[in-house]
């Protein structure tokens, strides 16, 4: 019974599977097709003779496949050549229609047409009749000669026809892409709002004083904004230096900001993370090491987190401050399992199910004994205790102890480990003290720099500051500033597996390399992080390191390359478990938030159609008009193997999302398609339009010059994009 299970089990996910795989040949053979569509009705109307219109091509696969093993003939499998159509074609008039076996969109042939202009002569010959006949009709070619041709060939046809004929793939991809998102929107696109469950210490979002549990609103124009594809590519292709106008919402009341996106490490960014839901993700991506999946009884997926010790809580940010305030103590999380919604109203209370009671026992983080050096305040949060008490941007704090303290003057500071001094200060602020703060700032007219005292009251706070991408600097909440730990050692504390590696005051860490158990499954293909990089020693990637070191396994190990002076040395030691740092999460993963846009009416759902268009294609443009700038690296670009992918994500999302990444598609398509490239249709607009003005066809040479160049070009993109598809395939 149990393995019957199982194989329906594995019968419905290869079934799965295959629906997606059939949705997405649909879909992009779809996009391309009514491209060549658009040609052939365009074409037809202006009484153009198209002896052929395909869906797919109908490529002699046998001959290829042979000719590419190096053998002659056709292949054949059990004797049965392959068939260049799915059945047999059909003859319509003086048009043949079939379906090819290669099912990559579909062409249009045209009586003396050619999509390389340079072949102008065939083109003509192919064209030509008796000077006598009817249907003749006499042009003059590039040579400046005139030529008797069939007056239904492509190139008797005036030149605003003809560029009608070749404008029509890319006006008949705007109009899909608006079919698409109009049909997308009545049907319901799945999309993650934009709540935010954290912000990147010192990002610009993390100055404005953006907090988990904030909405954007509305960013520029875009209300309501989804997270992925609206928030974050409008700042991607945002203004870096005037920045983009933002509305928050917190607690009923919405706050303008204007924030500037700031160049990160491949793109622009304001260091916002999505929000996420009360919904617990797949089990099988608990790791096993975290208490999470150690929790009594176990967590199930859709699992929908309702209470934490029995104080209901309503979101992600609610939660997390719960769990903030027990980390050290064991909790009891109360679930609803096998509650269900609504399709169409995601964001609805669950119906049914029962309540279970679920204990997570509190879970110490790894550390390896190694105190790092105090480096600069890199960002001051808006409004924070630090702001009021005029700490700025490159001031240094050398000593913070607690104001009350009966022996301050010879109290250890608390920026003794810059990585332990959040906690340190969040525990003074929820008791609501002072601390006493020196610090030092830029240079007084001796050329010295000067130091300062500070007294300074502390604020409670409710929610986790992490860092987000790899060169994020550590922050305190309480205080309401972000710092950098240099590479450069201040202590390995007695006893620690830093200290019994033999690190040491002054040693420089260079790299480290994760060296994780033989058993450990999943590895991650990045191991080895460089901490050289950055503003000489700013400890560039530590923060993120030691979260990631919380990732993998107990066992795994850390070897460090460092310097000692002149000296390049390595240690390798195993973090062990800290005394008094608890992860608040506890390893438990939280799906992303997720609505639904539906339109109720048709009209609703092609003016958001209408929309949709418009951004994609506007989209497109900012994207090519900031590629190579550096705000935009060339390495964002994708190729078939991106494109098949994120298709594939899309269908597995069902019809409307799949419906609105064909319509950034189609969009994609006609943008780019009619870009003055030659071998593109925007070049054949070109070469038309130079026609129009000179009263005949451009000179062969010049057309054959511009066609190699136009050739080399496509191929060497083209070949650029499959190397950044197969490098992603294999670093992913």
């Amino acid at each position: 019974m149990g393995m019957c299970l199982i194989a329906a089990m594995d019968f419905a996910a290869l079934g799965n599977l295959l629906l997606v795989i059939l949705m997405v040949a649909a879909g992009l053979g779809a996009v391309i097709f009514v491209h060549e569509l658009g040609h052939f009705a365009v074409a037809k109307m202006c009484g153009v003779k198209c002896p052929k219109f395909y869906i797919g091509f109908d490529v002699p696969l046998g001959s290829m496949i042979n000719n590419m093993l190096g053998r002659e003939g056709e292949f054949k499998i059990f004797g049965i050549g392959i068939p260049r159509t799915i059945g047999p074609p059909i003859t319509i008039g003086e048009t043949e229609y079939g379906i090819g076996i290669l099912p990559l969109g579909g062409y249009v042939r045209m009586l003396g047409q050619d999509d390389d202009p340079s072949n102008i002569n065939e083109q003509l010959r192919e064209s030509q009749v008796a000077g006598n006949s009817p249907d003749s009709k006499t042009i003059i070619g590039p040579d400046g000669k005139s030529y008797v041709v069939d007056r239904r060939s492509y190139l008797a046809k005036s030149v605003p026809q003809r560029m009608a004929i070749i404008s029509a793939g890319v006006i008949m991809n705007i109009i899909f892409a608006f079919i698409f998102a109009t049909v997308a929107f009545k049907i319901g696109v799945p999309y993650e709002p934009s709540f935010v469950s954290r912000t990147a210490p010192g990002s610009p979002a993390w100055r404005a004083a953006i907090v988990p549990g904030d909405e954007v609103v509305q960013i520029d124009d875009i209300v309501k904004p989804s997270f992925a594809e609206e928030l974050m590519g409008s700042v991607t292709l945002g203004d870096l230096e005037h920045g983009l106008p933002f509305v928050i919402e917190r607690d009923g009341k919405q706050v303008k900001l204007q924030l500037v996106p700031e160049q990160g490490e491949k793109l622009a960014r304001v260091g916002l993370a999505s929000g996420r839901s009360l919904q617990l993700g797949p089990p099988a991506i608990l790791r096993a090491h975290t208490a999470a999946a150690q929790a009594s009884p176990a967590f199930e997926l859709g699992d929908e987190i309702l209470a934490v010790d029995g104080a209901p809580v309503a979101n992600y940010a609610e939660y997390l401050s719960a769990l903030l305030k027990k980390s050290d103590k064991p909790v009891t999380l109360t679930v609803l399992r096998g509650g269900k919604r609504p399709a169409d109203k995601p964001e609805a209370a669950p119906e049914g199910g029962e309540k279970i009671e679920i204990i997570v026992q509190p879970e110490l983080e790894r550390t390896t004994g190694l105190v790092m050096q105090m480096s600069k305040i890199t960002a001051v949060q808006d409004n924070s205790p630090a702001a009021k008490a005029g700490l700025k941007a490159g001031d240094f704090i050398e000593r913070i102890v607690a104001a009350d303290d009966d022996a301050a003057d010879d109290a250890p500071s608390l920026t003794r480990d810059p990585f332990t001094l959040p906690a340190a200060l969040a525990e003074l602020g929820d008791a609501g003290k002072e601390i006493k703060l020196t610090v030092r700032r830029g240079a007084n007219e001796e050329g010295r720099q000067g130091t300062e005292e500070l007294t300074i009251p502390l604020r409670s706070v409710d929610w986790v500051e992490e860092p987000i991408a790899n060169n994020d600097p550590i922050s305190a909440p309480a205080l309401g500033v972000a710092y950098r730990a240099l590479t450069v050692v201040s202590e390995a504390k007695p006893g620690s597996p830093a200290a019994e590696a033999g690190l040491q005051e002054a040693d420089e860490l260079q790299s480290v390399e994760f060296i994780p158990p033989a058993d450990m499954k999943d590895k991650p293909k990045k191991l080895t992080f460089d901490l050289s990089q950055g503003d000489k020693k700013d400890g560039y990637g530590l923060p993120s390191i030691l979260s990631e070191l919380q990732l993998f396994p107990p066992g795994t190990q850390l070897k460090f390359t460092y310097k000692r002076g002149s000296e390049s040395l390595d240690a390798t030691l195993t973090p062990v478990a800290s005394e008094d740092v608890y992860s608040v999460e506890r390893g438990i993963l939280l799906q992303p938030i997720q609505r639904i846009r539906v339109a109720e009416t048709w009209s609703e759902a092609a003016h958001r159609g209408r929309t949709e268009t418009v951004r994609s294609l506007t989209m497109v443009y900012r994207f090519l008009s900031k590629l190579g700038s550096g705000q935009v690296p060339v390495t964002m670009l994708g190729g078939p193997l991106t494109i098949a992918q994120a298709a594939g994500y899309s269908a597995f999302q069902g019809w409307g999302k799949l419906l609105i990444f064909l319509t950034m598609l189609s969009a994609n398509l006609a943008v780019i398609n009619f870009l003055p490239i030659p071998m593109l249709d925007g070049g054949h607009m070109v070469f038309l339009a130079w026609e129009g003005l000179r009263g005949r066809p451009a000179n062969e040479r010049v057309v054959m010059t511009m066609q190699t160049v136009g050739f080399v070009f496509l191929i060497s993109l083209m070949l650029f994009v499959f190397t950044l598809d197969i490098t992603r395939l294999f670093s992913a």
